[in-house]
C-alpha cells in the first residue's frame, strides 16, 4: 500500500473522529475490518487506525481531550465495537503513563493502585466489545496485553472462577488511605472517579471457556487466534511476555516457535519471531565465550541469515551480531566481516552506534587495516545520511585529510562539521561529544595527530565544552599519548580550559582552579583560581574543598589559612564519604606543624600523622614524617613541650566518627 494511501486513509479516520460522524467512522472500520480479520488483504491499514494515539494525534484532533471523545462516541453509539476497544485501548495506556510516571525503576504503591484502577476501566471497555462483535480480536489481544503487563482485576478472575465479585471498598480496606487518595489522584486528573461497581456474569463468548488452570497470557492468546487465525499481531506480543525483560528469556521464545502454538505460522512468519526472540539474546548480557550458548546462538543466528528476511530485520540482527562474534571468536576481524555483509545489504544500510564506534576502534586502534573498506563505507554512507552526529563529525575529519579511504576534499568538512554541532545540540547530551574524543584517541593510536587535532579543535570552535577541556590536556601534552611538540602550548591549553569551565563544565572549573593557581601559560593568580574552586564546590565538585584549603595553606594570605585550618579541612574530616578525607587529615597536620593558620604545635602533628594511616595505612608520607617527630631524643622532648600547650588531650577525635549501630 502506498504512503499516500496510507496517509488518506488516516486523514480520513481523524476528520470522521473530529467532527464526531461516529456511525459514518463505525461503518468505514467495519468495512476496513473485514478484509484485516479474514486475512484477504496482503497490506491493511486497519491496525494502524485503530490505535487511540493514532487518531488523535493529528492536527484534525490534537485539541481534543481523546478520553471525552471516545466516550461521547461510545455513548451516541452504544453498539459500536470500535468505540469500545479504542475506550479500552485508551485507559490500558493511561496505566502505562502512570506506571511510567516518575521516570525511575521504582514504582510507588499509588502509582499501581493508580495503574489497576485505569486497568479497571480499560476491562470494562473491552468486555462490552466482546459482546458487541462475534470476532473481537483486538479485545481479545488488549486483554493479553492487559493480563502480561498488570494481571487480571481481582474481579474478572472472580467472575471466571464462578464468583460474584465484592465491591472494591469490601475488597480491600484502603478508603481513606494516603496511598488511596495518591492512587485515585491520577484518575481525578483525568476527570473520572474509580469504578466500583463490577458485571455480574461473563460474556456469553467468555463463559465456560477457560480451561482449568489456565493461566490468563496463555487464555487471552487463545481466544484471539480461535476469532483470527496465526495472527502475527498478537504472538508477538505473547511473545514479548517471555523475553529477559518480563522475567523469560530467548530460549523459552524459540520453544514456543518451535512448538505447536506457532505450527500454523508461514515460515517467513516464524523467522520474524526467531529474529526478535535473538534480537532479544544478543541485546541482553553478551554468552560467555566458549560457552554453549555461545555457540547456540551462533548456530541460531547463521541459520537465520541463510533464510530470505527483510532488510531491516536482516541489518537489526547483523548490527547486534557483530561485536558478538568479534568477543566469541576473540577476532576483531570476525566483526568487521560481519559488519561489512550489513553494509552490503543496502546502499542505505547503516550500523547502529555500538557497531559505528566498534568499526572505528578496530581499524584504527585495533590495527585491524583489512577492515578499511568497512570504515571506509561507513563514513562515505555518513555523508549521504547525515543524521549521525558523530558520523558526521568522523568523515568531515576524513574529507579535511584525505583518510580512511574519503578523497581529499577540505571544501565539504565545514558544512559537515556544523551539521554535526547542530545534531547535538539538539539531542542535549554529552554522549556524542565524548565518543568524537574516543575517536580522537582512535585517530591517535592511528598517527594521525593533525586530524585528532582538528576534530577537537573544529568541535571545540563550534561551542563543544568538553572538547575545549580536552584541548587542555592534548597542548600539555597529558594526553593518553606522547603529543608533538609542535602542539605543545601552555597558554592555548588555558584559554582552552577558561573556555570549558564558563561553559560550566564543572570538571574544567576544577582543572582551571588549578592551572591558575600554578601559573600555567602565565604567572599564578590566587584569587582566580579561589574563584574557580569556589564555583566547582558550588556546582557540586567535592575534591574543589579539599584543594581550595591547599591552595589557601600555600599560598593564600592569613586569613584565608585560618579558614582553611579551621573551617574547610575539618569540614573534609567531618565527612565520612568524603575522596579527600586522608590527604586533608595529612595537610591539617601539615598546617600544625609549620604553624600555617594555626599555631604551630608538633604533637597535634603528629595526632594527625597517625590519624592519616588510621585512614590509609599506605601513606608513606604520614609516615616519614611521624618517625621524623619521634626519631630523636631532641624531637621527643620537643613533641612532650608542645603537649603541653595544647588544651585537647586528642585534637583528632572528633574526626574519628563512629560507625553506625546495626
Amino acid at each position: 500500500m502506498s504512503q499516500q494511501l496510507q496517509h488518506d486513509n488516516l486523514s480520513k479516520a481523524r476528520m470522521l473522529l473530529a467532527t464526531r460522524r461516529f456511525v459514518k467512522l463505525d461503518e468505514w472500520l467495519l468495512l476496513l475490518m473485514r478484509g484485516w480479520q479474514n486475512q484477504t488483504e496482503l497490506y491493511s491499514d486497519y491496525g494502524l487506525v485503530l490505535h487511540p494515539g493514532t487518531l488523535t494525534a493529528g492536527a484534525e484532533t490534537h485539541t481534543v481531550d481523546p478520553l471525552e471523545l471516545f466516550s461521547d462516541w461510545a455513548q451516541q453509539c452504544p453498539q459500536s465495537y470500535h468505540a469500545h476497544v479504542l475506550l479500552g485501548m485508551f485507559w490500558h495506556e493511561q496505566a502505562w503513563k502512570i506506571r511510567q510516571g516518575n521516570a525511575s525503576d521504582e514504582v510507588e504503591d499509588s502509582q499501581w493502585l493508580g495503574a489497576q484502577l485505569c486497568c479497571d476501566y480499560s476491562v470494562l471497555a473491552f468486555l462490552r466489545a466482546i459482546e458487541l462483535h462475534p470476532r473481537p480480536t483486538h479485545a481479545f489481544r488488549h486483554l493479553m496485553n492487559l493480563s502480561g503487563g498488570f494481571g487480571e482485576p481481582y474481579w474478572l478472575r472472580d467472575l471466571f472462577a464462578g464468583h460474584q465479585p465484592l465491591p472494591l471498598h469490601e475488597k480491600f480496606n484502603i478508603a481513606g488511605s494516603v496511598v488511596w487518595h495518591e492512587g485515585v489522584a491520577h484518575l481525578h486528573a483525568l476527570g473520572v472517579e474509580p469504578a466500583t461497581r463490577w458485571p455480574q456474569t461473563l460474556p456469553a463468548a467468555l463463559k465456560n471457556s477457560r480451561k482449568e488452570g489456565e493461566e490468563a497470557l496463555d487464555y487471552w492468546l487463545r481466544m484471539a487466534m480461535s476469532v483470527r487465525h496465526s495472527d502475527v499481531g498478537t504472538m508477538e506480543s505473547y511473545l514479548i511476555f517471555h523475553s529477559a525483560a518480563w522475567g523469560g528469556d530467548d530460549e523459552r521464545q524459540i520453544e514456543i516457535i518451535e512448538g505447536p502454538l506457532c505450527a500454523e505460522f508461514s515460515d517467513t512468519e516464524r523467522n520474524h519471531f526467531r529474529a526478535n526472540a535473538l534480537t532479544d539474546a544478543l541485546s541482553s548480557d553478551i554468552a560467555d565465550r566458549d560457552s554453549e550458548r555461545a555457540h547456540i546462538l551462533q548456530q541460531r543466528l547463521q541459520a537465520l541469515l541463510t533464510q530470505p528476511l527483510d532488510d531491516a530485520t536482516r541489518i537489526r540482527l547483523l548490527d547486534l551480531y557483530g561485536t558478538c562474534a568479534a568477543y566469541w571468536q576473540d577476532d576483531d576481524q570476525a566483526g568487521l566481516a560481519v559488519y561489512s555483509d550489513l553494509l552490503a545489504v543496502s546502499p542505505q544500510a547503516m550500523p547502529g552506534h555500538f557497531a559505528a564506534m566498534f568499526i572505528s576502534r578496530a581499524v584504527l586502534a585495533n590495527g585491524e587495516l583489512q577492515g578499511l573498506p568497512v570504515l571506509s563505507s561507513l563514513l562515505i554512507r555518513a555523508v549521504n545520511q547525515p543524521d549521525d552526529a558523530v558520523l558526521v563529525a568522523y568523515a568531515a575529519t576524513a574529507l579535511q585529510y584525505g583518510l580512511y579511504g574519503l578523497p581529499l576534499q577540505p571544501e565539504l568538512s565545514a558544512g559537515l562539521m556544523d551539521r554535526a554541532a547542530s545534531l547535538i545540540l539538539q539531542s542535549g547530551q554529552d554522549s556524542s561529544a565524548k565518543d568524537l574524543i574516543t575517536i580522537a584517541h582512535d585517530m591517535a593510536i592511528n598517527d594521525d595527530l593533525d586530524a585528532a587535532h582538528f576534530l577537537m579543535t573544529e568541535m571545540a570552535r563550534r561551542g563543544s565544552a568538553l572538547h575545549s577541556y580536552e584541548l587542555y590536556f592534548f597542548y600539555r601534552n597529558g594526553w593518553h599519548q606522547d603529543v608533538p611538540e609542535k602542539f605543545h602550548s601552555d597558554s592555548n591549553a588555558m584559554d582552552c580550559v577558561i573556555s570549558a569551565a564558563r561553559s560550566g563544565l564543572v570538571p574544567a572549573m576544577f582543572t582551571c582552579a588549578n592551572a591558575l593557581r600554578e601559573g600555567i601559560g602565565g604567572e599564578a593568580d590566587y584569587d582566580q583560581a579561589m574563584q574557580w574552586y569556589q564555583r566547582a564546590i558550588d556546582a557540586g565538585h567535592l575534591s574543589s574543598a579539599y584543594w581550595r584549603a591547599s591552595c589557601a595553606l600555600d599560598n593564600g594570605p592569613e586569613q584565608d589559612k585560618r579558614l582553611a585550618a579551621e573551617e574547610w579541612l575539618p569540614a573534609i574530616l567531618l565527612d565520612p564519604q568524603h575522596p579527600d578525607r586522608s590527604e586533608a587529615a595529612y595537610t591539617l597536620g601539615m598546617a600544625w606543624m609549620t604553624g600555617s593558620g594555626v599555631k604551630k604545635n608538633r604533637h597535634v602533628a603528629a595526632q594527625f600523622m597517625q590519624f592519616v594511616l588510621e585512614l590509609d595505612p599506605q601513606s608513606d608520607a604520614a609516615r616519614q614524617m611521624l618517625t621524623e617527630l619521634t626519631s630523636s631524643l631532641r624531637n621527643r622532648m620537643s613533641l612532650w613541650q608542645d603537649k603541653r600547650k595544647t588544651d585537647e588531650a586528642d585534637a583528632v577525635a572528633k574526626y574519628r566518627l563512629q560507625e553506625p549501630l546495626q
